[in-house]
């Protein structure tokens, strides 16, 4: 039986993804894929540990945050943690998430919810060692606004053919 990728003593691990600043100056592409994986705790019913995956090529702005409010949350100040929400609010949390069983990793069949993918966001954030208040004035934005982003056609952004 393969060890978990994840020691025991690790909640959740993350690297910083090579990206490509677009031409507008604003959004940014992935230059390869970026994973996150996580533990949940024994006593969780979902117990074990996770991953998720953002496909080289996946565009994002970071966070979608007014020019006007840069001063005090710049879009770049909650880390990569928006590179996971935007992929899981453009997929409508249609994203494969994968568990690590003694076989390895298998695909969990489960969609995420917007709740959970808001979640997922401010844990990211917690663990990047976001400040506590810039975590909490993003994660009340995401659950008073972004919903209508949840789900938007307009604003799908799938991964492209040959990962470029």
């Amino acid at each position: 039986m393969p060890a978990p990728p994840l020691p025991p003593d690790v909640v959740g691990d993350i690297e910083a993804p090579r990206q490509i600043l677009l031409p507008d100056l604003r959004r940014f592409r992935l230059a390869d894929d970026v994973s996150y994986m996580w533990r949940h705790a024994p006593e969780d019913e979902a117990e074990g540990v996770y991953r998720l995956v953002v496909p080289e090529g996946f565009e994002h702005d970071f966070a979608s945050i007014p020019r006007l409010l840069w001063s005090l949350i710049a879009p770049i100040d909650l880390g990569i943690a928006s590179i996971f929400h935007d992929w899981l609010y453009t997929r409508a949390g249609r994203a494969e998430t994968l568990r690590w069983t003694d076989a390895g990793w298998e695909a969990v069949p489960e969609v995420w919810t917007r709740r959970d993918a808001d979640r997922l966001f401010a844990r990211l954030m917690r663990e990047q060692g976001v400040a506590r208040w810039r975590r909490r004035a993003a994660f009340l934005a995401v659950r008073a606004v972004a919903g209508r982003f949840w789900d938007q056609p307009a604003h799908r952004n799938p991964p492209r053919a040959g990962g470029a």
